[in-house]
């Protein structure tokens, strides 16, 4: 008897973002689970989400909650962010929007580079955090947080989004620009948050393909 899924009954899990290279990088991560991711856009959800804080935990969870009430199916967030030494952590939580909605990427990435650079030039050292938060319909969210060590350094290869071309993984000895997907997967913030939440049970590992 064959043990491949019809991908059409695969459960809908929608994840809570706009990012395409987010979904990417989460439905790499999510490969060995029989979900159809959706994202936003997909899943039809309008609009902002809130994201309450102060830290990672209440937006990851407030998102994940607000998703799946609005899809009624599974919803996936995740809330992340850089955090520079000696910027005593920040931006942290505010990464993607400290500049505000317009800005891009690269925008935020020399935004930072700018700002360490006056304050202090020396101490580049930096961590990525990410927590993520999987809920249900009326059903209380799980989450879970992944952390990597890293340096921030003038940007270096392509690959990846955010702060990637910038943050030096101390695990893989290169920046996460430069990184193969493969690689970046074994070690980043990311992927020991979805790990972490796997050893939970919530993803229904019974259900691996």
């Amino acid at each position: 008897m064959s043990t491949v899924r019809d991908a059409a009954a695969a459960p809908r899990l929608v994840v809570a973002t706009r990012n395409p290279g987010k979904v990417r990088e989460f439905a790499r991560l999510l490969a060995a689970y029989p979900w159809r991711l959706r994202s936003l856009d997909d899943a039809g959800v309008g609009g902002d989400l809130d994201e309450p804080g102060p830290g990672y935990t209440e937006n990851a969870m407030a998102k994940a909650l607000a998703v799946a009430d609005a899809t009624q199916c599974a919803a996936l967030a995740d809330d992340s962010g850089i955090e520079v030494d000696a910027l005593r952590g920040w931006p942290g939580p505010t990464s993607a929007r400290w500049m505000g909605p317009e800005a891009s990427d690269q925008d935020r990435l020399r935004g930072l580079l700018e700002e360490v650079g006056r304050t202090s030039p020396d101490d580049r050292r930096c961590r990525y955090v990410c927590v993520v938060a999987f809920a249900q319909p009326a059903a209380e969210p799980v989450t879970a947080r992944g952390v990597c060590l890293g340096t921030l350094v003038y940007p270096r290869g392509s690959a990846g989004f955010g702060y990637d071309p910038s943050f030096l993984s101390l695990d893989l000895g290169i920046t996460f620009g430069e990184a193969s997907d493969a690689a970046k997967d074994r070690v980043s913030h990311r992927a020991r948050a979805v790990a972490r939440l796997a050893e939970s049970g919530v993803l229904s590992p019974e259900q691996r393909l």
